[in-house]
């Protein structure tokens, strides 16, 4: 729930950000949309069921926080990257 709410925040700030810098709205919250889901969901199904067995294992706080949130933070890291890269090229 939280990671759909996160990539409809940043489809939203890339479709309002969008007519400042002269690009095409729709086109920018898709982007926006995809540059959060895409890293999140890859790494939702490679590297999270090994965070989870790691976790399973070795219980703990920090390690269940990481199995289970981790894509979120993969996610935003790549959406920003993606943001000032599209952002920062002239139309």
């Amino acid at each position: 729930m939280i990671g759909t709410l996160t990539a409809l925040a940043f489809a939203y700030w890339f479709y309002s950000d969008a007519e400042r810098y002269g690009k095409p709205a729709l086109r920018a919250g898709l982007i926006g949309f995809l540059a959060y889901f895409i890293p999140g969901l890859v790494w939702t199904f490679t590297v999270g069921p090994v965070l989870r067995d790691v976790a399973a294992h070795n219980p703990g706080a920090f390690n269940g926080l990481l199995a289970n949130y981790a894509y979120i933070v993969i996610g935003v890291l790549v959406a920003l990257a993606v943001k000032r890269l599209y952002f920062a090229v002239k139309k």
